[in-house]
């Protein structure tokens, strides 16, 4: 049976309890590649609705409710969501989330604005709770959400019908948005739903709603898969509070039922195909990084993820026809590089790169549905204009500055100089192509660079110089950033996932290994490059808009 744990924080920690320094935890492959073929192939058979030039408008009202009904519930111990189901501030939770002595709770809305809260009941068996908040008439609260019907089951539109999920990652801070989800309903009974929605941990009693926007269930436990995600039934939530609220507190009013397309079309097909391109290793036959063509002759991708020695890589379309390149140029805040290839591939139809500006605010907005990866694997844009917040790597070196000269005393384990196999007695002369005069250069040239960076050591040794090349590690205390938090839920993440600001969030299930790749949108519009698996329910994308100035500055 797949091991499944609560998605509120602090049930998350309890499985760390003995690690150290977890008091104030917050909770928290391998490539498959695939031909031209497989894009032929795509799921022709996903449910479909009708498609027309407002495809993603119904979509978008949706999540704009849904973000705004969903919020943060913060107690002494714990963080975990909620859902407003009344326009008097009812909200609905799960009784896992606030504790049996918790009796004052502080709410947060998606807009960053708090209130003090009352829980009303909580009922262990069902694990269902109520918070009452009081933001007086001068206030306007969201429009609520309204509960599906009792006798009306999550599934009757479709098998495997579409479902969109919001809630509050823990490992955030609280004041920050919501992050959405979108998934489909794997399996249901009575008393539990699994969707592929994917939740982390803080996201227990955040809404689960139908295309409707109806609420269908609340979030409860997290499995080992992006597949394995539970949520409590409306029916069994309707059975714990009917007793004690009466029914007609719930006033939210149903949306018109989203008609998006949500099958990938010819056009979203065609335009990952011509905007994919891959990176091999010699001696591999899989490719070991994706790419984006930006034209015919030079690719951009994931910086932190292309192996040092590029002398041994080629680019192309596929195995056959990839050839050598040679870097361009860098933007080490973005985390890309830029490639521009040795010889003509053949390379053709690849479209031209939108202008900085045009057709952004369509293309990027909050619950846009978006494409990416080798299947047209699909999402929901969650974030725009988001910034990743800035971690100070771990370079993992006690330094000693002796007589004019900066020494290695110590190489702590797994860090970048233990990965450079740098040793105690190595004389540290330039570090990233710095020269070093004292300790505080080592700092600011740290400063530019985030956990999971390669950078380069110039040392000497015995009076010979060496080379070496380790990459950079988060802090020891910071457990919520490693690959393991959530007991391993997380999956494999970026290694460089901190430090973005402009980029867009999105739930597309893409792999470290896809990174650098093309995002788009319904509408077959290429829209952004991914950049970065930053947690079990997000991927970070660079905006297409940021494109056309690097290609200006690139082709003068």
């Amino acid at each position: 049976m797949t091991a499944l744990i609560p998605c509120s924080a602090r049930c998350c920690i309890s499985w760390f309890r003995l690690l150290p320094r977890l008091n104030k935890c917050r909770f928290v492959s391998r490539w498959a590649s695939l031909t031209a073929l497989t894009f032929a192939l795509i799921v022709p058979f996903q449910q479909c609705v009708s498609q027309d030039s407002d495809s993603g408008l119904g979509t978008r009202k949706l999540v704009e409710r849904l973000r705004a009904a969903t919020v943060r519930i913060e107690t002494s111990t714990d963080l975990c969501s909620g859902v407003l189901v009344s326009s008097n501030g009812l909200i609905l939770s799960v009784a896992h989330g606030v504790t049996a002595t918790d009796r004052a709770v502080t709410v947060y809305l998606y807009d960053g604005r708090s209130f003090k809260g009352t829980v009303r009941f909580r009922n262990t068996e069902l694990d269902v709770a109520a918070i009452q908040i009081a933001a007086g008439s001068q206030i306007r609260l969201p429009d609520p959400i309204t509960l599906q019907g009792d006798t009306q089951g999550p599934s009757v539109h479709a098998p495997r019908p579409f479902v969109f999920a919001c809630g509050f990652p823990a490992r955030e801070s609280s004041g920050q948005s919501p992050v959405l989800r979108m998934g489909r309903i794997e399996a249901q009974d009575r008393t539990a739903i699994r969707t592929s929605c994917v939740l982390t941990a803080g996201d227990s009693g955040g809404p689960l709603v139908n295309p409707a926007g109806q609420l269908i269930g609340l979030h409860r436990r997290i499995g080992l898969g992006r597949q394995v995600n539970v949520h409590i039934p409306v029916s069994v939530v309707l059975t714990a509070v009917a007793r004690r609220v009466n029914l007609t507190e719930l006033d939210g009013a149903a949306l018109s039922s989203a008609q998006d397309n949500l099958t990938p079309s010819d056009q979203v097909l065609r335009e990952l195909r011509a905007r994919t391109a891959y990176f091999y290793s010699s001696g591999e036959v899989e490719p070991i990084l994706t790419g984006t063509w930006l034209t015919a002759s030079l690719v951009t991708t994931k910086l932190s993820e292309l192996p040092t020695e590029i002398e041994m890589l080629t680019c192309g379309r596929s195995r056959n026809t990839a050839v050598g390149f040679s870097q361009v140029t860098v933007d080490r805040q973005l985390d890309l590089v830029f490639v521009k290839l040795h010889e003509s591939t053949n390379v053709s139809n690849i479209p031209s790169v939108p202008p900085s500006g045009v057709s952004d605010s369509a293309a990027l907005s909050i619950g846009g549905v978006v494409y990416g990866g080798p299947e047209a694997s699909i999402g929901i844009v969650a974030r725009t204009d988001h910034r990743e917040t800035a971690v100070t790597p771990r370079l993992g070196v006690e330094l000693l500055f002796q007589s004019g000269s900066i020494i290695v005393e110590k190489v702590n384990p797994l860090g970048a100089a233990s990965d450079a196999e740098l040793v105690p007695g190595d004389r540290l002369v330039k570090l990233a192509g710095t020269d070093l005069e004292d300790l505080d250069d080592v700092a600011d040239v740290l400063s530019s660079y985030q956990p999971g960076d390669l950078v380069v050591f110039d040392v000497e040794r015995d009076e010979q110089k060496h080379r070496r090349i380790g990459r950079l590690t988060f802090p020891a205390d910071s457990l919520l950033q490693r690959e393991n938090f959530l007991d391993g839920r997380a999956g494999e993440l970026s290694r460089r996932r901190t430090g973005f600001s402009g980029v867009m969030q999105h739930d597309v299930n893409l792999s470290p290994s896809q990174m650098g790749g093309p995002l788009v949108n319904s509408q077959g519009q290429w829209v952004g490059v991914n950049i970065a698996r930053r947690g079990r329910e997000s991927v970070l994308a660079i905006p297409v808009g940021r494109f056309a100035v690097f290609l200006t500055s690139l082709t003068r």
